[in-house]
């Protein structure tokens, strides 16, 4: 029995490691991306309309916005238009398509847009002073602020969103994982049990809490919901 629970215990470890690999990927290629030029365009103007109107009737259940749409939008542009391809990774990320978006992120990331750098911030910034409630700047803010590793603002932008988009569990998970950088682990733990509240199946929810559980050293709790997170492990090791 110690020795399956040392075993359970490495590869918590491991996902665990894996879930920040992915998010830190995330924000340093939003981080290099041109919030001004991210945040025009058709995807830009569908999310403002869902989110003023409310859901579409085709929209996901888990979001206010439908981003199937919008990676309908964009999927067809050429593979060098990377504001397409950024879209389509924000879309890709809130409907928890993890393999997807780390495929698009990364494809930024390789074309290099060390140029912009922390102009991202400023013009997202200046872009949610007119807009307080544009889900795609305020995507970009989120993790571009932990990619800086400003884990206390990059939660702000999180619980935003959240309260925009309440359904949305996806957003929830980052939420919690920029809590969790701050120490404050049991307000991650609350906001991951709503999120499973909305979806108890969604394994992604069982992994995070799994490992937050660990950090408390809540074992028997986490073994639990760890052996709910099969898919989202195998899912998450194809990343590295």
């Amino acid at each position: 029995m110690r020795r399956k629970g040392t075993g359970t215990k490495q590869g918590a470890l491991l996902a665990y490691g894996r879930v920040l690999f992915l998010v830190a990927v995330v924000g340093a290629v939003l981080f290099r991306y041109s919030a001004a030029e991210a945040a025009s365009g058709d995807s830009r103007a569908m999310v403002q309309s869902q989110a003023a109107g409310g859901p579409p009737a085709e929209a996901r259940a888990e979001s206010r916005i439908d981003w199937g749409a919008i990676v309908a939008v964009n999927k067809g542009r050429p593979p060098d238009d990377l504001e397409g391809r950024l879209h389509l990774a924000i879309a890709y990320a809130n409907q928890g398509m993890v393999p997807e978006a780390a495929r698009e992120f990364r494809a930024i990331e390789a074309a290099g847009y060390e140029d912009f750098g922390r102009k991202v911030i400023a013009k997202a910034e200046e872009a949610l002073a007119k807009d307080a409630n544009d889900i795609l700047n305020l995507n970009i803010v989120a993790f571009a602020y932990y990619a800086f590793s400003d884990f206390e603002r990059s939660s702000e932008c999180f619980e935003k969103l959240v309260s925009l988009d309440p359904q949305n569990i996806w957003t929830r998970h980052y939420f919690a994982v920029s809590l969790s950088r701050i120490g404050k682990l049991d307000k991650a733990i609350e906001v991951l049990k709503g999120a499973l509240a909305l979806d108890p199946s969604n394994e992604y929810t069982h992994l995070l809490l799994g490992l937050a559980y660990r950090e408390k050293g809540w074992y028997i709790l986490s073994v639990l919901e760890l052996a709910r997170a099969g898919k989202a492990i195998r899912e998450l090791s194809t990343l590295m």
